[in-house]
């Protein structure tokens, strides 16, 4: 029980702390199906896409976006359920990241924006795998953070030991009571997921042609070490990057940031080399 109390204060301590998340000055809504999904849109350049994990908002990436978008121009999303986006499919607690990924897509076309480069951390990257095996000619680089290539023993354990999806209330009140609730239970369905689980190998791995870089924590729980290894070995022009002590999500930890931003910029600009 302690180990878990730990690793849900870490989701939590990468939240706001307010009950109501603001619209920013930038921000707007696309409407996909009859769901509001919301988005900032920020700076001008090649367009950089930024998806957040699970229990986060696009607000996770502020600390970056003054940096990115002095190159690109970003677009952070609110995750389907997230923040200032409705839910999608309220029934249906499977979330499903394919579907999420398939609104990704529908807001790319809205906005005509091709050539894209990306960062997803956790459920973010997820969505990303799925997004360069369906559209594997329309990203660029791409970035991912404690992304799943399919969900392990351990991270179903994780789950499993809280007990119930009450555990996981704490992690997401900032979205509200709907969508609290609904992330919670959600979540908590991770334990056991069957048809929702991604399930990347390396024949479908091998067809993304966008630049890779995976980026773990070696202490990360949710995602073993050995499952980015497994990635990197089979994305053909990826680079694996570890992070010391990194946790599942090293980017926000703040006394991080300065380094991921100026790994992630080099990557993003093209300095690092294709492989032969």
């Amino acid at each position: 029980m302690k180990r878990f109390t730990i690793l849900v204060l870490v989701f939590i301590s990468c939240l706001t702390s307010s009950g109501q998340i603001k619209i920013s000055p930038n921000g707007k809504y696309f409407n996909y199906q009859g769901t509001k999904i919301y988005y900032e849109d920020t700076g001008e350049g090649e367009p950089l896409l930024l998806l957040h994990k699970f229990f986060g908002t696009a607000d996770n990436w502020r600390p970056y976006v003054e940096v990115y978008s002095k190159q690109f121009r970003t677009i952070a999303v609110d995750m389907m359920g997230h923040g200032r986006s409705d839910i999608y499919k309220k029934d249906d607690l499977n979330f499903n990241d394919k579907a999420y990924a398939k609104i990704i897509i529908a807001l790319l076309d809205f906005l005509k924006l091709n050539n894209v480069n990306a960062i997803g951390a956790s459920g973010g990257g997820t969505t990303l795998h799925y997004l360069n095996v369906m559209q594997p000619d329309r990203f660029n680089s791409v970035i991912t953070i404690g992304g799943h290539i399919y969900y392990s023993v351990e991270t179903r354990e994780i789950i499993a030991s809280a007990g119930g999806y009450k555990s996981f209330l704490s992690a997401s009140e900032i979205h509200g009571p709907e969508k609290q609730e609904y992330l919670a239970k959600a979540f908590w369905e991770y334990r056991n997921v069957t048809d929702n689980n991604p399930c990347f190998t390396p024949d479908k791995l091998n067809t993304i042609k966008a630049n890779w870089l995976v980026v773990l924590g070696d202490n990360d729980p949710y995602v073993p070490l050995r499952l980015g290894i497994e990635m990197h070995k089979g994305i053909p022009n990826s680079w694996l990057w570890i992070v010391p002590n990194g946790g599942h999500t090293p980017h926000l930890n703040t006394h991080f940031q300065k380094e991921f931003k100026r790994v992630s910029m080099e990557f993003l600009s093209g300095k690092w080399k294709k492989k032969n």
